[in-house]
């Protein structure tokens, strides 16, 4: 099928923040979970080779939401391969509060810009493998292109990472499972504070908002071969490219992990 570049609510800047971070606290509930350890783990065995090619034990995380899996990712780094990475958290819309609980839980080894860091200028003192977890779908292709362009220029490797897959049976099943999630674990996002708790049970608008970004998640996601096509597009005459697919088994139910990953062909010197 096609890809549908559409909207979501999440893109806009002029989301108020109680929905923002209402949406962005329930993906990194749903990533995050220990039902997803088996997503966790398919992604540390793809970052861990790239890390070891850079040199590097920094992670950049572009649009990262609520945290996203990296934190569990982070741990599945630790305990799996006894390889401790360096997080730093970015979003061009920082959910403030997450980050800052991350920081504090992570015992030193989660940092977070509070401001605003944009994927398509990520400043250069940022430095380490670039990575975007569930977001490079929100990008049309000449944006998407931009992306993995500035981390071409500025010689960082970049690790695009999605478990969506473009069909009508993810759309529909992310949708029904955006309204169940929305209604039933919003009590376990955190503090129940007035406005979110209006908006979910009140007048359930932050469900249908969280089931709408879903549906339209899956419709506009990337293929491994739109993804290879977008790096084959980007001027980089000494990176290498890899994307791909590894299937991953969650809650009984198996999910195609795609990736892209583009590294220097050179590792920087030591």
């Amino acid at each position: 099928m096609a890809r549908h570049q559409l909207f979501e609510w999440e893109d806009q800047p002029w989301l108020p923040r109680v929905l923002r971070d209402y949406l962005t606290d329930h993906l990194f509930l749903y990533l995050s979970s220990d039902e997803a350890g088996t997503l966790h783990s398919a992604i540390a065995g793809i970052l861990k080779p790239a890390l070891d090619r850079l040199r590097t034990d920094r992670i950049v995380d572009l649009c990262s939401g609520g945290g996203g899996p990296l934190l569990a990712v982070q741990r599945h780094l630790q305990s799996d391969m006894q390889f401790t990475a360096r997080v730093t958290l970015t979003d061009l819309y920082p959910n403030v509060a997450a980050f800052q609980r991350a920081v504090v839980s992570s015992n030193g080894s989660v940092q977070a810009c509070f401001e605003a860091v944009s994927a398509f200028d990520v400043p250069v003192h940022l430095s380490g493998l670039r990575t975007l977890f569930t977001a490079f779908h929100h990008f049309r292709p000449p944006d998407a292109r931009r992306v993995l362009q500035d981390a071409v220029s500025k010689g960082q490797g970049i690790a695009v990472l999605e478990p969506f897959e473009r069909s009508f049976g993810m759309a529909i099943s992310l949708g029904w499972a955006g309204i169940i999630r929305g209604l039933a674990l919003t009590p376990k996002l955190g503090p129940m504070t007035p406005g979110r708790f209006a908006l979910t049970y009140l007048l359930p608008v932050a469900p249908a908002v969280v089931a709408w970004d879903g549906v339209v998640s899956s419709l506009r996601s990337y293929t491994v071969e739109e993804l290879r096509g977008l790096a084959a597009s980007v001027t980089a005459d000494h990176f290498t490219w890899e994307a791909g697919q590894t299937p991953v088994d969650i809650r009984g139910d198996t999910i195609q992990l795609t990736y892209l990953i583009g590294l220097p062909a050179e590792p920087p010197a030591l």
